[in-house]
């Protein structure tokens, strides 16, 4: 061992050593005026001891980390699998209250088509009374298959022929930013109607193709069911109900 170790010195007042516990040191292995120990003039049995017990220090501050890192472990565990069970119970409880309230309203729609003799739109529907508003439906999202390339194709060779005027160069450039897609690759289902007037206006055969083309082509893709539920108070505000965790405003 060498003259002088990591946390060997210990610094002390005038009436003695503090910081690290040292076995029975004697006067002379101590500086008085610096109280700094010098393991150069302890025997090999206090050395000894003195390495003992650093090392038992050690080993206590490695077990103890050790210890608090399973202890984290353990909570955390604890905090997955009670969270989980309460989000599954939520969960179920959520879904078994909309397959309710689809339920209850099949009836009220059917009620409603034979009084006003009009077919409802299944996919989106609202209910309002007392100030509350109750809708639901089906979502749906713009889809088209293959063949929806075909026709955009021959609605722009009918384009690539129009002359350069005034007139041609307005359809030209409506017509093309009616055939951009969104950020899914997908057309619009809104352009659709403007994209037939402008080929009615026309009457122009290979045009018209086109846009019928792509009107076949079209095949909206229904991703998912949804309820909204909202309420006015008595000075007329409208509160909307969250039903996601996400739209809830925690209580702090």
């Amino acid at each position: 061992m060498s003259g002088h170790i990591r946390i060997r010195k210990i610094h002390v007042a005038s009436s003695g050593c503090t910081g690290v516990r040292v076995p029975d040191l004697l006067p002379s292995f101590i500086n008085s005026k610096l109280c700094i120990m010098d393991i150069s003039k302890m025997t090999p049995q206090q050395r000894a001891e003195l390495k003992a017990q650093l090392e038992a220090e050690e080993r206590a501050e490695k077990q103890k980390r050790e210890d608090d890192i399973n202890s984290y472990k353990e909570l955390t565990a604890e905090f997955c699998h009670k969270t989980m069970e309460k989000m599954v119970a939520l969960s179920s409880l959520m879904r078994q209250r909309k397959d309710e309230v689809f339920s209850d309203v099949a009836s009220l729609i059917e009620l409603k088509e034979r009084l006003f003799n009009a077919k409802v739109d299944r996919h989106s529907n609202s209910f309002t009374a007392d100030g509350i508003t109750v809708s639901l439906g089906r979502r749906t999202n713009d889809g088209w298959d293959d063949t929806v390339e075909v026709g955009i194709t021959k609605v722009k060779e009918f384009l690539s022929t129009l002359a350069k005027d005034e007139d041609s160069s307005k359809l030209f450039t409506a017509v093309m930013q009616l055939l951009s897609k969104d950020r899914k690759g997908n057309l619009k289902a809104s352009s659709m109607l403007q994209l037939e007037k402008y080929a009615a206006e026309w009457n122009d055969p290979l045009f018209s193709e086109g846009v019928a083309i792509i009107r076949n082509a079209y095949s909206p893709v229904e991703t998912c069911d949804f309820i909204s539920v909202s309420y006015k108070d008595q000075d007329g505000k409208v509160h909307v109900i969250p039903l996601s965790l996400a739209a809830m405003t925690r209580e702090d």
